[in-house]
């Protein structure tokens, strides 16, 4: 911005210089101070160059209000040659330079680029001092020592004692543009400090409830609640509940991005354990509920599951559990073992809850194509594992039974069930351990030895490999504790 009340020289400001070879943009030439004070007021600028004798206000006046109200502002100022001392001493400490009417091309050039140096080195600065803050914001919430954290509370200025000033977390997801929800939160109050984690915000706000009110309606537009996810945390009374408070906000986070939720404001709400969490069904019963069903009721009745579990505000890890269970199910009707390795694999890999209803639609289609008739021998092998599975069952011991060879019923069985006779084993002692673990609080070693398995670390093995979860992992989505 240029201010003088001479019109020809303002004009000539225009042509002197070749404004875009500094990187500048000439924004506004003014005759008038009065209305560049109120243009200030309304549109940063990086510069200001004003004449000092102007008759509406008069130049050291002007300059003074102007820096009040765009204090990082570089100014340059032109006087006459009779006041010019009088303007040096008066201004020394606020203006880049001061040169004498007529101005000097030249001269006016390296001033430009003394104030363009001025500005990058204070940007420059302002970065180191972001950086540190950052560094600081993620320190204190991660920090076990209580030395160290009362050490960052002080540093970050923060005061758990003013009940009106509450100190929360704030996570904006993925804000696009991120420049300009970082230039935000750069000059908005009661930002404490502020780091990114991947792509996301982690923001430390105190301040009342109308200044988050504040905070919140003029975000930028694009990385506002709606447009956005802003997830606003509970209030956070002392230093030592920071990091919990860290941790579940990353945990809502991970549960946004993974079932896929839409824009908007969410408000954080203090789940206290005693509060009833979702247990998930047993084998039993998502068996019971699975039987019958053609695709698309099928597909109604995951997905009417999967909302319940969102609605409960669980995490991902249940939803994964819950899906695992359901492709246990499906794997009694698959004739090809390998599907449902590979969807254990994917189910554990997806990203977003969407990707785990096309992978159990994908294998709910596989069975229906899959239609399996059983011969005698096979039938007969299946109704021993089924009543015997406790013993020390075994391909040969079966086959001496039904006075068949070993090697004849190995492949009959495979060819009628798609799997071998110990995968087959395996399997259905794996569905009654689900159903034991859901039921009961019975230990899991004991429980490995009531489906067969005497040896309890081959049981945590193929448990493992069957559900894609340890049986501790499996009971604790269900609710049971060991």
């Amino acid at each position: 911005m240029i201010v003088d009340d001479e019109y020809m020289l303002l004009r000539g400001y225009r042509k002197i210089i070749d404004w875009n070879s500094l990187g500048l943009e000439l924004a506004v030439t003014e005759q008038n101070p009065a209305q560049a004070l109120e243009i200030l007021r309304h549109e940063p600028m990086d510069i200001l160059i004003s004449d000092m004798n102007m008759p509406e206000i008069d130049g050291p006046t002007f300059v003074a209000q102007a820096k009040n109200i765009r204090p990082n502002m570089e100014l340059i100022v032109i006087s006459g040659y009779s006041d010019f001392d009088y303007v040096r001493a008066g201004l020394r400490q606020h203006a880049v330079n001061y040169l004498r009417k007529p101005i000097d091309t030249q001269e006016l050039i390296e001033t430009l680029r003394g104030a363009i140096a001025q500005i990058e080195q204070r940007h420059v600065q302002l970065q180191n001092d972001n950086l540190a803050k950052q560094l600081q914001v993620r320190a204190l919430l991660m920090e076990n020592s209580e030395e160290k954290r009362s050490k960052l509370v002080q540093q970050l200025q923060l005061d758990f004692l003013d009940p009106k000033q509450i100190i929360r977390l704030i996570g904006v997801l993925n804000p696009l543009p991120p420049e300009e929800l970082a230039d935000y939160l750069n000059n908005a109050a009661n930002i404490c400090g502020y780091f990114t984690r991947n792509k996301d915000y982690i923001i430390l706000f105190q301040g009342s409830n109308i200044a988050l009110n504040n905070f919140v309606n003029h975000a930028p537009q694009r990385v506002g609640d709606s447009h956005r996810p802003m997830l606003i945390g509970t209030a956070i009374t002392t230093p030592s509940a920071l990091p919990h408070a860290y941790e579940k906000l990353k945990t809502e986070i991970a549960r946004q991005y993974f079932f896929e939720i839409p824009a908007g404001l969410q408000v954080l709400v203090e789940n206290e354990k005693s509060n009833e969490m979702p247990i998930l069904p047993g084998y039993s019963e998502v068996k019971k509920a699975m039987s019958g069903l053609d695709q698309e009721a099928f597909k109604d009745w995951f997905l009417k599951q999967l909302q319940q579990l969102e609605a409960a505000q669980v995490t991902d890890i249940l939803v994964r559990q819950f899906a695992l269970i359901v492709l246990m199910v499906l794997s009694e009707r698959l004739s090809i073992m390998n599907v449902k390795s590979r969807a254990i694999a994917a189910i554990n890999e997806a990203t977003v809850v969407s990707k785990i209803v096309q992978i159990i639609m994908t294998v709910f289609e596989q069975t229906t194509e899959d239609k399996r008739k059983f011969s005698h021998n096979v039938l007969a092998t299946c109704r021993i594992v089924e009543q015997r599975y406790r013993e020390a069952l075994s391909l040969s011991s079966v086959a001496e039974e039904l006075h068949l060879n070993p090697v004849y019923l190995g492949q009959l069985f495979k060819q009628d069930t798609g799997r071998s006779f110990s995968q087959y084993l395996n399997d259905y002692r794996t569905n009654i351990a689900l159903d034991m673990l859901h039921n009961s609080n019975l230990d899991v070693n004991y429980i490995a030895t009531e489906v067969g398995y005497q040896n309890q670390s081959y049981f945590y093995k193929i448990f493992k490999q069957q559900t894609g979860m340890t049986p501790l992992e499996y009971r604790e989505g269900a609710g049971m504790t060991s």
